[in-house]
């Protein structure tokens, strides 16, 4: 079968899937780094002031949460939010390529294939679509359609996703 398809999709965390997991953790972490610095600084210079142990807290809370914010922010100047997607079906297994990281997801884990359009909040009009590939054993991976495809209300077969949906077809995947 050896097909590749090179498309365009929203910026997700792919390799976390959960990109609230992802921003619960670097808070922690930056939250703990600047405690044991803190910790270190006092025990070190022997740094006793008033001001700085009753505030402590509320500066390392503050401070943490700027760095998983400007984070996030450079993250979305960086990738535009859109992702460039480079899938390879091979005859046994189809090859994601996102960002250098190659994921590799096997036809026989792949449970069914599913395309649907988002309505809600954000997008109230036609335009928005998702495709999740429900697999076995691991969590499902999602893929939507960039802004510039739903400011255009376009319908799903003029979307870069309806090759990948319509390759998924042709491979012997369960569409839905």
């Amino acid at each position: 079968m050896n097909q590749s398809y090179q498309i365009t999709v929203n910026d997700s965390a792919l390799s976390t899937k959960r990109w609230g997991l992802h921003a619960a953790f670097l808070f922690m972490g930056c939250y703990a780094v600047e405690f044991l610095a803190y910790c270190l600084i006092d025990h070190i210079f022997g740094i006793y002031n008033y001001y700085v142990e009753e505030y402590m807290p509320e500066g390392a809370f503050v401070i943490a949460l700027l760095i998983v914010c400007v984070y996030y922010a450079f993250r979305e100047k960086r990738t535009k939010g859109v992702m460039q997607l480079k899938l390879q079906f091979d005859n046994d297994a189809i090859s994601l390529n996102v960002n250098r990281r190659q994921h590799v997801v096997r036809y026989h884990d792949i449970t069914e294939v599913r395309k649907i359009m988002v309505i809600d909040r954000t997008h109230t009009e036609k335009g928005c679509y998702r495709m999740t590939i429900k697999c076995r054993g691991k969590g499902s991976l999602e893929f939507e359609t960039t802004q510039q495809e739903y400011e255009a209300h376009l319908d799903f077969e003029e979307t870069g996703l309806a090759a990948f949906y319509n390759a998924c077809k042709e491979a012997g995947l369960k569409c839905c």
